[in-house]
């Protein structure tokens, strides 16, 4: 019996197994994008040919790629009359402050299939106007002569009080189509957000569900669970129902591993940094868990379930190389892709990549099958970088432009947030990221940098140590002094009922979170609230984490009650016993930047064995780069740590 771990990429699918009797082993394969499912199932069946699989966790780009392509299903919103423009609307703030030709995101729903309810709930959840049955029945004849594929049911101040939109709902079943109803999917004031992550549910659910009832069919033995953006795996019927929590679900998990790979190096807090083809993804890990928020965006479009802090930018090995009008080096965020891909890899690229300067500055040998047959062309790469001009720098050009996008990205998440990098730790995977990951650590001031065994697979390990996830939220608009419970026990019990739906098994760990402000403020703070902790020193706290002051003085809001359960993962700890292939004997290579350079195959090594830089370190998914008086050290968990304070 095995459990394997699923991450579907854009251009890969990867497939890490657990097997009682056998080493961790990972198998790569060409992504399907037609149909997910289709590399899914191969990858899976050449994971384990001849074993019982009984979990299947994985990690979807299926909701993410609708959106983003917009290959969405014909959604029609029905909102409180006078709030047709909700989404048009939006908040009015500007996403680039000085750009004067940026343009905002067109809503998923135009104007013309959004259907007004003359009925209105007030804020303290009482009817202000009735919603009449000839009123319902006239919504669902209007909705109905739009052609839905799927509902979205979104009324003024439904998180108080539901009673409205399931009226509604329970009418509208009788059309056949899927239906998202706001105050059961997200019950949290503030509209626009609310109506924004009700659409984004709506126009992916019946997307979503064709493809879970294909992988279901394809592989029906195992479990499948998902990956959820806010950190963990759900049951495969939630996902189908609320897919908006699937949005980030390939990088959450692997943010979740380069946590536990930083535990297991004992690092608390650390900077996961994966660096792939196209881009890369910083988070920022506190106590070995990633942050996670309820603000998060896609293609522009906000939705408000929990989401780890992810910050991307266009930076990855496929990132193009050009010059701009200035005469500027720039470096992405457009992509060569897999194909052609880098010319690099021979297959018709001719334009400058990150992957190309790597190749011409000796970083990655073209001697060694890249996977698929792939190796590299040296020439091509040569001159793909000498048509650039002589001011853009050449290869070791290219690599500071796209280094220092990636040290933005990192402060984006650690100096700008007034966090130290001082005591962060870089989590450096991704085929690309180890490549990059002393130079941008020493830039940005960390400790160490940390090279887990399989950092080419560390989202689909993730899947393994990823636990059952359910958060449940109530707006409350409390005092601190107020009585609330009871509203905690119905929402700890609501959790846990949910993780045992989804057929989560062993022992549950529950937490309380609370969204909490001072008054007049308009903004929250996400605060942890152990039983019987004085809410208000709590947000005092925080206040003076985030701002560097707090208002004691002032009174305390308690806004919005959340709770998260948690289940158990299938791995505790990551593994460390991988199977990296036959190891080489070491040699040396002169290297564009590094002059003459050891070359150490990861297979080769064992505990407490040190490499000394300039070095690279070479195995199947990725190459560590060592600079001079870099030092590399093989921990207990086989772990890579270069410590640089």
């Amino acid at each position: 019996m095995g459990c394997a771990g699923v991450d579907v990429g854009g251009t890969f699918t990867d497939v890490v197994v657990h097997a009682t009797g056998l080493r961790p082993r990972a198998v790569k394969v060409p992504t399907t994008p037609d149909n997910q499912a289709v590399g899914v199932e191969r990858g899976v069946s050449q994971a384990l040919p001849d074993a019982t699989l009984r979990l299947l966790p994985h990690g979807t780009t299926t909701a993410t790629n609708a959106v983003l392509e917009r290959k969405i299903a014909r959604t029609v919103l029905v909102t409180t009359d006078g709030f047709a423009d909700v989404l048009q609307i939006a908040r009015q703030d500007r996403p680039a402050l000085y750009d004067l030709t940026i343009t905002r995101p067109e809503p998923l729903v135009p104007h013309d299939r959004v259907v007004t309810v003359a009925e209105r709930t007030g804020p303290d959840g009482e009817a202000v106007v009735a919603l009449t049955d000839e009123e319902i029945e006239r919504v669902v004849r209007q909705v109905e002569r739009l052609e839905p594929e799927s509902v979205a049911v979104s009324l003024l101040f439904s998180y108080a009080s539901g009673v409205h939109e399931q009226r509604l709902c329970d009418a509208l079943a009788g059309l056949g189509v899927p239906i998202t109803r706001s105050s059961a999917l997200l019950p949290e004031f503030r509209e626009f957000e609310r109506a924004s992550t009700c659409v984004l549910n709506a126009a992916v659910e019946p997307v979503m569900r064709r493809y879970l009832s294909n992988l279901s069919t394809r592989l029906p033995d195992p479990t499948i669970t998902v990956m959820t953006s806010g950190g963990g795996t759900a049951g495969i019927e939630f996902a189908a129902a609320a897919p908006v929590h699937t949005l980030l679900s390939g990088p959450a998990a692997g943010v979740v591993a380069a946590g536990a790979v930083a535990r297991s190096a004992s690092f608390a807090d650390a900077i996961a940094f994966d660096m792939g083809g196209t881009s890369t993804d910083v988070c920022l890990i506190r106590d070995g868990q990633p942050e996670v928020s309820t603000s998060a965006q896609i293609s522009g479009l906000p939705f408000r379930t929990p989401a780890v802090g992810i910050h991307t930018v266009g930076a990855g090995g496929g990132s193009i190389a050009w010059v701009d009008t200035g005469g500027a080096l720039r470096v992405g965020p457009a992509s060569a892709g897999a194909d052609p891909g880098p010319a690099c890899y021979g297959k018709g690229g001719t334009v400058p990549t990150v992957t190309d300067a790597h190749c011409v500055l000796g970083h990655l040998d073209p001697g060694r099958e890249l996977g698929a047959g792939l190796r590299l062309d040296v020439n091509a790469a040569q001159n793909a970088i000498d048509a650039l001009p002589d001011s853009a720098g050449g290869a070791a050009g290219i690599l500071a432009v796209v280094r220092a996008t990636m040290a933005r990205a990192l402060r984006k998440v650690s100096t700008e947030r007034g966090v130290d990098p001082a005591a962060l730790a870089l989590v450096a995977y991704g085929g690309a990221g180890p490549l990059h990951a002393t130079a941008l650590a020493r830039d940005l001031g960390c400790c160490a940098v940390v090279v887990p065994p399989a950092p080419g697979v560390l989202s689909a390990l993730g899947l393994l140590l990823a636990p059952g996830r359910y958060e449940t939220s109530r707006t409350v608009m409390a005092s601190v002094d107020d009585d609330l419970a009871d509203a905690w026990e119905a929402l700890e019990t609501q959790a846990c009922e949910e993780l045992a739906r989804q057929g989560v098994a062993g022992e549950i760990t529950v937490t309380r979170l609370a969204d909490a402000r001072y008054a007049g403020q308009s903004h929250e703070l996400r605060i942890t609230v152990e039983r019987g902790a004085d809410l208000a020193q709590l947000l005092h706290q925080a206040h003076r984490e985030a701002y560097g002051y707090a208002l004691t003085g002032e009174p305390v809001k308690i806004v919005t009650l959340r709770v998260v359960a948690r289940g158990e993962p299938i791995l505790s700890r990551p593994p460390s016993d991988w199977d990296q292939g036959e190891p080489v004997a070491e040699r040396s290579r002169k290297v564009g930047d590094l002059g003459k350079a050891r070359v150490v195959s990861r297979a080769a090594l064992s505990c407490g064995d040190r490499v000394s830089g300039p070095a690279l370190i070479e195995q199947p998914d990725t190459t560590t780069l060592l600079a001079d008086g870099e030092i590399a050290e093989v921990d207990d968990s086989a772990n890579l740590v270069v410590r640089l304070t």
